[in-house]
């Protein structure tokens, strides 16, 4: 693969194809930074863009047909003598190979900032990826620590389930209990009532057979008296004299103090 001149200023870098500006000091431009370069004043003096080199002869800076008709090369150096002819033939080749050694100087500084920039890159990816191997290690601890952690809850969880269905069994048991004895209680004081309700009718049958005594009154006694009432064994707290008489039952029962 043959390389192509391109153009010697910093900022264009443009392959050379058709036409370009050559100087004696072994350089080349490209057609539009030429004719903006090349422009030659009142003084007749150049400057080269690329070295900085004086251009003041005529034939310093040309512009040159890169490829030429066959007409052109048959007469070019037509008539000149071989030396001449070889001569003319070094200085392009020497240009020629001046412009593919600073092509080559160019692309290996090229490619050594780039594999500079490439070893960089690699020892940040490197740290970056030490910075991620930690983290994933990091994470993989929190994972195994959430997982024991979610085992552990899980495990309760089930053991809290399982309390709760035998708290729920024994709360049916006792609550089953609980509505038995109601039930009972409510037969137990069906039963409770219905028997007092005959106790109070047996009751109020012996109150009618039984003699209505006089109204119990407290009187004022006698030191002597209550001395005496309380020391004797005999003493009669009711009197119950009247006991063959019926009662009236219009009457209400009194209680009235005993005679001395």
């Amino acid at each position: 693969m043959t390389l192509d001149m391109v153009c010697n200023f910093r900022k264009c870098r443009r392959s050379l194809s058709n036409h370009a500006w050559v100087t004696t000091c072994s350089h080349a431009f490209c057609v539009e930074h030429g004719h903006k370069e090349f422009r030659r004043n009142a003084e007749n003096s150049l400057t080269c863009p690329a070295c900085g080199n004086e251009l003041r002869d005529k034939f310093d800076v040309i512009q040159a047909d890169l490829k030429p008709s066959e007409t052109f090369k048959s007469i070019v150096l037509a008539g000149m003598r071989p030396d001449t002819i070889m001569d003319v033939a070094m200085r392009a080749m020497s240009f020629w190979s001046y412009q593919i050694e600073q092509e080559t100087l160019y692309q290996e500084n090229l490619a050594k900032h780039s594999r500079d920039k490439l070893q960089c890159l690699e020892e940040i990816n490197k740290l970056n990826l030490q910075k991620l191997k930690a983290e994933l290690e990091t994470c993989k601890r929190k994972v195994t620590s959430l997982q024991e952690e979610y085992n552990k809850k899980n495990k309760q969880a089930a053991e809290l389930s399982a309390c709760l269905e035998e708290k729920t069994r024994k709360l049916q048991k006792l609550t089953f209990q609980l509505d038995a004895q109601k039930r009972k209680d409510i037969r137990m004081g069906t039963f409770e009532t219905s028997s007092n309700n005959e106790k109070l009718m047996e009751i109020s049958d012996l109150v009618g057979k039984t003699v209505a005594s006089d109204a119990f009154i407290f009187k004022p006694m006698k030191d002597a008296e209550v001395s005496r009432q309380i020391s004797s064994p005999r003493t009669p707290m009711f009197d119950f004299r009247r006991r063959n008489k019926r009662p009236d039952r219009n009457k209400s029962f009194n209680f009235r103090p005993l005679r001395s």
